[in-house]
């Protein structure tokens, strides 16, 4: 594909004399200094595809819905990066397609969206323009203006750089191409997306995702919704992280007081918190002496053992009641967050996972569990009983 080169680096109008600026750094090396900063350096060669690209330099002016639109964008490009090649090769795309589709999908977009104009409660339906029906989108569609006018000019912004085919009908469809069961489970898998993201996308707009589209059509137009999801979650990494990591971090988190029982990341695990629910406080014996005598790699694994022993016996009992959370909060301690109070069934409890870690490791195991504070309180508590076990 022939690009049209519309940045070089040459001087610009500066803002604030209107005249031919000289400075060093001056917006278009700025602007490509502060991205390059920003991102993995894998991802530079996106970034400079931008800067290819005049209606996507200005993206960065525009935000909309809460979310600015360059971000949006070098956002979608990040997740294709992740996508390995045998998931690309399932989803029957290939990554420069992808990555050509997600740049120009909303390169149309400009002031008449941005959030300093207008509120969400001002979009109104619309008819489906003739553009779109050309491209299989049903009159009866859901289309609103002007959150979705931006997708006429990004075809005709497309079909100036000379882009065609499937990656024009992508660019076109984003908003509306039905997205099928088997493309988004493949998608999601790549991504390691929790169920729930994959349930939520599947379930949404049934009224505006109506159109027949290829598989390029359908990657991009769930990836746009993944970076929606994010950001009504505030966060990319509770999206892209596999559940159990998710769990990891998010346990940690909430122990040491990081986080609350609202944070997204409890319904997107499945898990139903008050914030007074024990902590029971897991230190492995021995362990400094098992470092020292081991690579690091053995010590990686032996800690990734642990939590995977921990986790299997908790949730044998998961299936019984609300989910527990556990996470390795230190080099040798593991934090398992649960609803149980009564101290009889915490022993029961902890004599399960020390003899499971045992088996598996070797190493025994002192604990402490705190149950009468909120959630850091317990932890602390939990702490200084195990500390006190000899």
């Amino acid at each position: 594909m022939q690009m049209k080169l519309m940045y070089h680096g040459e001087p610009v109008d500066c803002k604030k004399t209107g005249n031919g600026c000289g400075e060093v750094m001056c917006s278009r090396e700025l602007m490509l200094k502060v991205l390059g900063s920003l991102v993995r350096p894998e991802m530079m060669p996106v970034i400079h595809r931008i800067f290819e690209v005049q209606e996507l330099f200005q993206l960065a002016d525009v935000s909309c819905l809460g979310e600015n639109q360059l971000y949006h964008t070098i956002r979608m490009c990040e997740h294709i990066h992740r996508l390995k090649d045998s998931c690309l090769t399932a989803l029957g795309v290939n990554r420069e397609q992808l990555t050509t589709a997600a740049l120009f999908h909303d390169s149309g977009k400009g002031k008449e969206i941005d959030d300093c104009r207008f509120y969400e409660e001002e979009f109104k339906p619309a008819k489906v323009p003739r553009k779109l029906k050309k491209y299989g989108v049903p009159g009866w569609a859901e289309y609103y203006s002007p959150l979705h006018d931006h997708v006429e000019r990004s075809i005709e912004i497309a079909e100036a750089y000379d882009i065609e085919g499937e990656i024009l009908e992508a660019v076109a469809l984003h908003h509306h191409v039905k997205i099928l069961p088997e493309v988004l489970k493949e998608l999601a898998r790549g991504l390691c997306l929790p169920d729930v993201i994959y349930g939520d996308i599947l379930r949404f707009k049934p009224e505006q995702y109506t159109a027949k589209g290829c598989g390029l059509s359908q990657v991009i137009a769930a990836l746009d919704q993944i970076c929606a999801i994010e950001r009504k979650f505030a966060g990319r990494v509770y999206v892209a992280r596999d559940p159990e990591e998710m769990e990891d971090e998010l346990a940690k988190e909430l122990v040491i007081g990081v986080t609350d029982i609202q944070d997204p990341r409890v319904a997107l695990l499945g898990a139903r918190l008050e914030g007074n629910e024990t902590v029971i406080l897991f230190d492995i014996r021995g362990f400094g002496a098992f470092v020292q005598q081991n690579s690091e790699y053995k010590v990686q694994a032996i800690k990734k053992e642990i939590l995977k022993t921990i986790r299997s016996v908790i949730r044998v009992q998961d299936r019984y009641r609300d989910k527990d959370l556990v996470s390795l909060v230190g080099g040798d301690e593991y934090a398992l967050i649960t609803k149980v109070k009564e101290p009889e069934i915490i022993d029961r409890m902890v004599n399960r996972i020390k003899k499971a870690i045992q088996n598996r490791t070797g190493m025994d195991v002192r604990f402490g569990f705190g149950s009468q504070g909120d959630i850091e309180a317990n932890f602390h508590e939990a702490r200084a009983k195990a500390n006190s076990c000899k």
